[in-house]
């Protein structure tokens, strides 16, 4: 009786082992990459390969994270809050079998970064200053780069010296903390 309890035992963990079981759910979140602007709005939409026995609710994680048009639903439409910076979803249901989902995405909000003037022509000799009109974004996470070597300099308040041979150059004003968050203005050399 012993080796016959036994035997099922070992027959029960080979079965789950082997995928015999329920695995962990999951949801597939579009679009991917989660990306948006500071203040602006993302419709997501939650996919599931697995029944669900309730409705997906949707939570922003961090307070002053953003908000959400609607918290349940396969569908939410999420606002960006007015500061850059990374922030989480959460979303749960349970499934038919009774099981809890609990699942977590990440949504980047990226900063909005305009440098002025666009386009400026400066003699050798000369010198520019540019601005940058930020939004989402502290000033001083603000970082200033000539993009071609030997093609000028610009220190961190915007002030741009060309170099002494003619050309078309880039500034570019980037985030500190995400450098994907940039924007760039033409230098015109004769």
């Amino acid at each position: 009786m012993t080796r016959s309890i036994g035997c099922c035992a070992l027959a029960l963990l080979l079965l789950l082992g082997c995928g015999g079981g329920a695995g962990p759910a999951s949801l597939d979140v579009a679009p991917e990459p989660r990306t948006v602007l500071v203040g602006d709005p993302l419709t997501l939409t939650a996919s599931s390969g697995t029944d669900l026995a309730s409705e997906l609710e949707w939570e922003v994680e961090e307070p002053f994270g953003g908000g959400l048009r609607n918290s349940q639903g396969m569908s939410t439409v999420y606002f960006a809050p007015e500061a850059a910076g990374t922030f989480h979803l959460v979303l749960r249901a349970t499934l038919v079998d009774g099981r809890k989902l609990k699942q977590t995405v990440e949504i980047r909000v990226l900063p909005i970064i305009r440098v002025e003037p666009a386009s400026a022509q400066v003699a050798q000799g000369g010198a520019v200053t540019f601005t940058a009109a930020l939004k989402g974004l502290p000033r001083q996470m603000l970082k200033w780069s000539v993009e071609e070597t030997d093609g000028g300099e610009i220190d961190q308040d915007g002030r741009y010296l060309p170099p002494s041979r003619p050309g078309t150059y880039h500034v570019t004003a980037a985030s500190a903390s995400d450098p994907l968050a940039s924007a760039r203005a033409t230098v015109t050399v004769p």
